[in-house]
């Protein structure tokens, strides 16, 4: 009896076993690396059959909120990259760097509604999340990350492509200032007039004739105690103070130092589209010949259009013809 009781157990384990998906098993590579006591995820998704030929990288950085890389249901499994990666696969292997003390696979049914990933315990997101939630920590740990992969063989150290959309963008502009290694970049969807500034540009939306002020008020008052005490990443008051003075400086000037191709996206509707017309006209002003800037007319942050009640036209998804128009860029300016 015991006997025929271990062999279950054993056929129990080894099926339990069996079950549990690998990033291979969604046409991913997997790499880890070990980056300040923690452990970084690193997906690598290329041609199939080109997986060991040598090709430049095009690395992926994706915007706020700790949201897994993988993220099955279902349904079927929610894309890690907004677009169509095969595109861009031809040429390129495609990479993007998973968020600090976030799980590499989850299903949809453990995430919050926006598919942010939160500690069941604490309701918060996990503790190295929030540590390492923060611009310093993205740029230097996805800097050891290019690092490490233009160490593989199969990795073209000719070009090296770093794009970021949102969140992201800022990320891709202070790797490019830091990096030499980087020889293209892509800015998509961020606001160089830092963070605070999109939060009191939404906040101006939500304002009526009748109380002008209440909204951006707050966060002005919220931005004073961010800058008072601009290291608290605990969220205890609702807002992650290190990330949000972290993102929040002006990257206006920055711009002017960046002498590499770099292509500036947004969509008309953004409400960080002033903001980067701004940046156009003040490149302008310093006859900068090295950017190309796109608007996508009528679309949002996220390059969707919009229904008449403002929110998101789910039908009018566009991110495949934005990458399509990074490839093109790419294509002109190597």
């Amino acid at each position: 009896m015991k006997y025929t009781l271990l062999l279950i157990l054993l056929v129990y384990n080894f099926y339990t076993k069996a079950q549990i998906k690998q990033a291979a098993d969604f046409g991913f590579r997997h790499f880890r690396l070990s980056y300040d006591k923690d452990t970084v995820d690193i997906l690598l998704q290329s041609k199939k059959g080109d997986e060991l030929k040598t090709k430049p990288v095009f690395l992926f950085c994706q915007g706020s909120l700790p949201i897994p890389l993988i993220i099955t249901s279902q349904y079927g499994v929610v894309p890690s990259f907004p677009f169509d990666t095969n595109m861009l696969c031809e040429n390129y292997h495609l990479a993007i760097i998973g968020k600090p003390g976030i799980p590499l696979i989850t299903d949809i049914s453990n995430l919050q509604e926006d598919l942010t990933y939160l500690d069941e315990s604490t309701h918060r997101p996990p503790l190295i999340y929030l540590r390492n939630d923060h611009l310093g920590y993205y740029v230097n740990r996805n800097l050891a990350v290019i690092d490490f992969l233009c160490n593989q063989k199969f990795v073209s150290t000719s070009s090296l492509i770093v794009s970021g959309h949102s969140q992201g963008a800022r990320i891709a502009l202070e790797m490019a200032l830091a990096s030499k290694k980087i020889t293209h970049l892509i800015y998509a969807s961020g606001n160089p007039c830092g963070q605070i500034m999109s939060m009191i540009a939404r906040a101006r939306q939500q304002e009526d004739r009748y109380d002008t002020t209440t909204y951006v008020d707050n966060d002005f008052r919220l931005y004073e105690a961010i800058v008072a005490d601009s290291s608290r990443n605990d969220t205890s008051l609702g807002e992650n103070f290190k990330s949000i003075y972290s993102f929040s400086a002006s990257s206006i000037q920055s711009f002017s130092r960046i002498q590499i191709p770099t292509f500036i996206c947004y969509g008309s509707l953004d409400i960080i589209s002033p903001f980067n017309d701004y940046l156009r006209a003040e490149l302008i002003r310093q006859r900068k010949k090295n950017f190309t800037f796109r608007t996508y007319v009528g679309l949002n942050h996220n390059y969707m259009g919009l229904l008449d009640d403002g929110t998101n036209n789910y039908d009018d998804y566009n991110w495949d013809l934005v990458a399509q128009d990074w490839l093109n860029w790419l294509n002109n300016n190597r």
